[in-house]
């Protein structure tokens, strides 16, 4: 996968569709999503063993649609990367069985808290990103619309389908929790 995405970036170069300096970006941004996508089917695989696959879907989702604005914990490796999601999703299904079938008082205030940290810690920067401060105000704007939006639909399904409301509201805590650990300097910075 590696090689593919080096040989993607090089062509792009050589037909100048980026500049040399913009190759190490690129190169990053290709193996993240190859990385997500590989990992994304691969943890849903995983997760159907002690989950129903509605839930497992909509949590990865969620996870997945929260984070590419928020960013958050990344680790040094991809095996500690993969080990840390798979760590993440069960915990996030655990919890998930601990809640109630209807959204308790409980998932409110998790959900309150996650919006709160979200709004007042994301996005985050690392050195594989190494976003400008003007990149960051615009990733800021894009996390407010996409809180907007995901906050929309945690109410839609509170009033049709309560189970999958706590399953967007897990989602958000550990999306929270993802950017206050990258926040206090863990992983990689």
């Amino acid at each position: 996968m590696e090689r593919f995405a080096e040989k993607i970036v090089q062509k792009c170069v050589q037909m100048n569709l980026i500049e040399e300096n913009q190759s190490e970006w690129l190169l990053y941004s290709l193996q993240r999503r190859f990385m997500n996508i590989g990992g994304f089917l691969f943890l849903i695989l995983l997760g159907v063993f002690i989950a129903p696959f509605q839930q497992v879907l909509l949590l990865n989702l969620g996870l997945g649609f929260l984070r590419e604005k928020t960013n958050g914990l990344h680790m040094p490796t991809k095996l500690s990367c993969f080990v840390f999601s798979l760590i993440c999703e069960y915990s996030c299904l655990f919890t998930l069985h601990q809640l109630q079938e209807n959204v308790s008082f409980v998932s409110v205030v998790l959900l309150v808290i996650s919006t709160g940290l979200i709004v007042a810690l994301a996005p985050c920067n690392n050195a594989a990103i190494h976003c400008s401060l003007l990149e960051l105000h615009s990733m800021k704007k894009s996390v407010y619309k996409r809180l907007a939006l995901y906050g929309l639909i945690v109410v839609i399904f509170i009033i049709c389908k309560p189970i999958l409301a706590n399953t967007l509201i897990v989602a958000e805590s550990a999306v929270a929790l993802l950017v206050a650990l990258s926040k206090l300097g863990v992983g990689v910075h």
